[in-house]
């Protein structure tokens, strides 16, 4: 009787809620308020993601960095009032809201991370919005981040700090020098994903161009070599997309499904066995130090199940060539080590999601291009990243939080 009588309350609850005057009103309006509010937290971050928050350098200045502290801060606060909302409108799913709030829970308390909690409010609030919309203002938003900052920078609004002392390495504005050109490798996927049918010879070009102006900018190979790839892979299909059915080999399916646990293991081996002596070392070079810093880190913290407070250093323009550098920037063992292997598993277990409705909408194009995330994921910390990589975002929607809505076949 007491559950009955909890779900009655439950349902008296979401009723006055649905009937009054601020439910109608957010129900009418909620996918602009959901666009807005993605916008501004997108915005909010990349803009706060300029020389002139880093507190311990010259180029500091308080006044902005708090603008867009309370920018981004109100945005969380709204994206927090929006799952409320969407509680209290019957829009999600009892079990994966369940599973969701215990997780976002449990691993928050361990890992004590705020990045953490960003993400989780980031996928609970954006469930409810249409992937083909959130996917359109995610690419108007780092459209314009690519934009802006690096011309501000040229105009000497923001600092362009050269952040190598061996090689001339533009950060464009950015805290990080590999952040624009990494930026560019998700922008240009999903506009040529959004854009796909108004592809010119035109389009490819203006990329190139603009791929090119990057790396001798900012001189990161790994960055540019997969906008290649990408670029290919969409000529590919812009010219010859039989070419790519390839991808609908049973085989070939079975390689994708599995592609992210293959390279969460293959990580977690190579931090176990790594030796700093014959292949390894020298591999280890080839990956600017990558499989080291991954073997050291692994020794220091190790596998938990929600993960761990982890304070990494060597970040940002105050790192000094005399600090103690430990970051690491493969994605899945990234996540193991700071979120715990519960979260790894819905990682992986969305990974998969996301590759299942991409078979089954016959995207050969995206699935691709989600085949080139979870590579370069390997090597850089962007698969979990809603700054990058718009997948992510939509992380709800995949994993069925919200109540079913007919999704188009083609976004």
């Amino acid at each position: 009787m007491k559950g009955a009588s909890d779900m009655t309350i439950f349902d008296t609850l979401t009723e006055r809620f649905s009937d009054s005057r601020f439910g109608m009103f957010y129900r009418q309006y909620q996918t602009l308020i959901l666009c807005a509010i993605l916008a501004v937290f997108l915005g909010s971050s990349w803009l706060g993601n300029v020389m002139l928050i880093e507190s311990e350098s010259k180029y500091y200045n308080p006044l902005y960095d708090g603008t867009f502290t309370a920018l981004r801060y109100a945005s969380y606060a709204a994206m927090a009032l929006c799952i409320l909302c969407a509680l209290g409108l019957r829009q999600y799913r009892l079990w994966p809201f369940v599973i969701y709030a215990a997780v976002t829970g449990l691993v928050f308390f361990f890992s004590r991370s705020t990045e953490f909690m960003i993400l989780m409010l980031a996928i609970g609030s954006m469930a409810v919005l249409p992937r083909k919309t959130l996917f359109r203002v995610v690419l108007i938003i780092q459209t314009a981040a690519l934009t802006i900052i690096p011309l501000f920078a040229a105009l000497g609004l923001f600092p362009n700090v050269i952040m190598d002392t061996q090689r001339t390495r533009y950060s464009l504005g950015f805290t990080w020098v590999t952040s624009a050109p990494v930026l560019f490798v998700f922008a240009s996927m999903l506009f040529l994903h959004l854009e796909r049918k108004r592809l010119s010879g035109w389009t490819f070009i203006f990329l190139l161009q603009l791929a090119t102006a990057l790396f001798i900018l900012t001189d990161t190979k790994m960055a540019f070599f997969t906008t290649m790839l990408v670029l290919v892979i969409a000529v590919i299909w812009w010219q010859k997309p039989h070419w790519l059915n390839w991808l609908e080999n049973r085989w070939v399916k079975l390689v994708i499904l599995w592609l992210p646990v293959i390279l969460t293991i293959v990580a977690v081996l190579l931090a176990v066995f790594y030796t700093d002596s014959g292949f390894m070392a020298r591999l280890n070079g080839m990956l600017s130090g990558r499989l080291a810093n991954a073997a050291e880190a692994w020794q220091k913290y190790g596998l938990s199940l929600f993960g761990q407070n982890i304070v990494w250093t060597g970040q940002g323009i105050t790192y000094k060539p005399s600090m103690h550098y430990l970051y690491v920037d493969c994605s899945y063992l990234n996540i193991l080590l700071n979120y715990g292997l519960v979260f790894l598993l819905l990682v992986l277990y969305w990974c998969r999601q996301v590759v299942l409705d991409l078979y089954r909408r016959h995207d050969m194009l995206y699935l691709a291009f989600f085949v080139v995330i979870l590579l370069f994921s390997f090597l850089e910390v962007r698969l979990a990243n809603p700054l990058y990589d718009p997948f992510i975002i939509a992380a709800g929607s995949y994993l069925g939080l919200a109540a079913r809505r007919k999704e188009p076949l083609h976004e």
